[in-house]
């Protein structure tokens, strides 16, 4: 799993130490803890304006990422500052996990009246050894929050075999398709192939996290590792291909500006 972490003060020097002292309590966290060897938290900005911020997080389209921001952000008090970052950042990320590094304790009332939901603030005047602890706990409640929220938003696949009902996570499913046999589909998962009886029509209507890409076939774009054009074919992590119908070409072409991380043959 990875996550972001984007640090703005609009102290250039402060900016800057405080994003090294990020780096050191990420590596901390992640060494001492083995649960989470398999994460990556990268710092991806160190911004000094409001506006930085906000162009970064739009033009990349930043999602369940961790914000040290500083409240105040500006010597102008009608600038914006540090809590108005924050509610924005909200709109455009609604995981987002806001701390706010500030000296002044007096505007942690305006946060509350505004409903920023900051999961914590840290003093600028903490020593270096404080500084490191303080970080390391945040960052670790940050990454279980985020986690959290995750598990909340996920979607299932629902589907029965006899009696039994079966669930299959989202990420996991690569695409379904009609089967041979009469009445059935198989899905496609990175663990394998499981026949049940439906259809493709009732599976699209049912699960709006699939793409319909034929009459027998929808996908899940999420783990779609290319689109080959010219031949009409759409290729999975486990080098499965499938072909999408001609019809459905222009619902192919804009998986790309939803997806940009498929590649395009």
């Amino acid at each position: 799993m990875k996550y972001s972490v984007i640090v703005c003060d609009d102290d250039e020097v402060l900016a800057k130490n405080l994003a090294k002292n990020i780096k050191y309590a990420v590596s901390n966290f992640t060494d001492d803890n083995p649960v989470y060897e398999n994460i990556e938290i990268n710092l991806e900005l160190v911004a000094n304006t409001f506006e930085q911020v906000v162009s970064y997080v739009v033009a990349n389209d930043i999602q369940n990422a961790i914000y040290f921001l500083d409240i105040e952000l500006s010597q102008n008090s009608k600038a914006k500052n540090g809590v108005d970052l924050a509610e924005f950042i909200k709109k455009q990320d609604p995981n987002a996990q806001i701390i706010f590094v500030t000296a002044y304790d007096k505007y942690a009332p305006l946060t509350y009246r505004r409903r920023i939901g900051a999961i914590d603030y840290i003093n600028k005047a903490l020593d270096s050894r404080e500084m490191m602890q303080r970080l390391e706990e945040t960052l670790t409640g940050a990454v279980q929050s985020i986690n959290n929220l995750m598990k909340l938003g996920r979607k299932e696949l629902i589907y029965k075999i006899g009696r039994r009902v079966n669930k299959v996570e989202d990420t996991t499913i690569y695409y379904l398709e009609n089967s041979t046999s009469q009445h059935k589909v198989n899905l496609i998962t990175e663990t394998g192939v499981a026949e049940f009886r439906s259809n493709i029509s009732k599976i699209n209507e049912e699960n709006d996290f699939l793409v319909k890409v034929s009459q027998s076939c929808v996908v899940n774009p999420n783990n779609i590792n290319s689109i080959d054009f010219s031949k009409k074919t759409i290729k999975f992590p486990n080098g499965d291909e499938v072909v999408f119908a001609r019809s459905c070409r222009k619902t192919v072409e804009d998986l790309l500006n939803k997806y940009p991380e498929i590649n395009v043959k």
